[in-house]
């Protein structure tokens, strides 16, 4: 009687794990048959693919990852030649060696190859600081290094009264798309060379 039992129950074991496969194709035809995607998904990612539906937002609510952030600009040239600077807003900017053309005030200075092709630049309190604690004072000529970011410039009234610049000044920053609002500043840096040496 023994031998009988076991033999019903391995019978049993080999019934059930066939019904339960048996159960999960007819599932897996219902949800095709509906129209549903779940079939499809997991037949292009193969097996041990995740089943998730287009359009479904990840588990636990949790967005898709971002993109990443592009690297920093480094070349003054990508922001002077620039067609529509507007499309450069928020992005980061690490330059060396970049020429001052004009200094406006303790704060506003413009920055490029020539006279002609420039970017405002305005120093936060950090920036400012760092050159007012080192007795540094910006002339035109200086070569600098800046970490900051480009920003949608201000308008002509507010570039008056908050920044304490000229109509004309206030006329050509705001004309000029973008400013570089710098956090970090060195004096006397250039291109290749570490402490501006020569």
């Amino acid at each position: 009687m023994n031998d009988g039992s076991s033999v019903m129950r391995r019978s049993f074991r080999l019934v059930s794990v066939a019904g339960l496969f048996a159960a999960l194709a007819v599932a897996g035809c219902q949800e095709r048959d509906r129209g549903g995607q779940a079939g499809a998904e997991v037949r292009r990612g193969g097996e041990g693919a995740a089943i998730q539906q287009p359009d479904t937002p990840p588990a636990g609510g949790q967005q898709q990852a971002a993109q990443p952030a592009p690297e920093p600009i480094r070349d003054l040239t990508i922001v002077l030649v620039a067609p529509e600077r507007a499309t450069l807003f928020n992005r980061q900017v690490d330059l060396v060696g970049a020429p001052v053309q004009r200094v406006s005030t303790d704060r506003v200075f413009w920055i490029g190859h020539s006279a002609e092709r420039v970017v405002p630049v305005y120093l936060d309190d950090q920036a400012r600081s760092a050159l007012q604690q080192g007795q540094h004072k910006l002339t035109k000529g200086d070569q600098v290094a800046l970490v900051g970011e480009l920003r949608q410039a201000p308008n002509v009234q507010l570039l008056q009264q908050q920044w304490a610049l000229s109509s004309q000044e206030a006329n050509e920053l705001s004309g000029a798309q973008v400013y570089l609002h710098v956090n970090r500043i060195l004096i006397g840096e250039k291109p290749g060379l570490p402490g501006g040496q020569q």
